[in-house]
């Protein structure tokens, strides 16, 4: 879903999130803590979607905020990766709605929708 690729120091690292091994992949370039997706003196971070076509992951990575936790931002694709019974449309005005940015508000507004539509559909059967 999302691309990260991380340098610290002469080391470097690329996966994708979501990912159950998250810290191992920081601690093999020596970073042994939740850290921010933003750059900092020592840490060099970017990230962006794994496929072009990917409208929800575009949707995310723009509306992520620079204070996000990196742990946040794998919790958030793991809960959005494969799990669309929303397009991508309803996921961005349901977000610009509420102007909702960060990792883990945009994770609270997919799960308030998604129990919208649940309902809605219950109601319709």
């Amino acid at each position: 879903m999302i691309r990260f690729f991380i340098k610290n120091g002469n080391n470097s690292l690329k996966f994708d999130a979501p990912t159950d091994e998250l810290f191992d992949h920081l601690g093999s370039i020596g970073i042994f803590e939740d850290i921010p997706i933003t750059c900092s003196e020592k840490i060099y971070l970017d990230f962006y979607p794994t496929d072009d076509n990917d409208k929800i992951a575009k949707i995310v990575c723009d509306r992520l905020l620079p204070e996000d936790r990196i742990s946040d931002v794998n919790s958030l694709c793991a809960r959005l990766d494969g799990q669309w019974q929303i397009t991508d449309e309803e996921f961005e005005n349901a977000l610009e709605e509420n102007d909702v940015r960060s990792a883990l508000n945009i994770k609270a507004a997919y799960e308030e929708l998604r129990e919208e539509l649940r309902q809605t559909n219950d109601l319709s059967m």
